[in-house]
């Protein structure tokens, strides 16, 4: 979980939230209803090289999504375009044992629906290049 471990760090960093509070890595909680999860996605494959190390570069996809309290969709936009501008300007960061070279603004900010509990749900896409 490296990579999910360094996009955390980095919407801390961010003051997005506060991972394991209202930032999750790979699953959402139950609660706070204002929440962010970072998921993997399927991504490509990665670049080889000779040498030491067989991959010099793996390309990932990664989801954020974000939800806001009960009937608020203005909170939950606002949540995803901080988690949007936050990534998208992730160039050459280290932490987490791993540095990632750029995430890529994939899709923008688009909605998914609401849950069970009327909290929205929106999301955005990114791809990230990272060794």
């Amino acid at each position: 979980m490296a990579l999910l471990d360094a996009i955390g760090a980095r919407l801390v960093a961010s003051s997005v939230g506060t991972l394991g509070t209202n930032i999750f890595l790979a699953q959402f909680q139950d609660s706070p209803d204002a929440a962010v999860v970072v998921m993997e996605l399927s991504g490509g494959e990665p670049d080889y090289v000779m040498g030491t190390s067989v991959t010099a570069v793996q390309k990932s996809k990664i989801k954020v999504v974000c939800r806001g309290a009960r009937n608020d969709y203005p909170a939950a936009r606002t949540l995803a375009e901080a988690c949007r501008a936050s990534l998208g300007s992730m160039r050459s960061v280290t932490g987490s044992s791993v540095t990632v070279m750029s995430a890529l603004d994939a899709t923008g900010v688009y909605p998914l629906n609401y849950d069970g509990e009327e909290r929205p749900l929106l999301a955005c896409d990114f791809a990230v290049f990272w060794y």
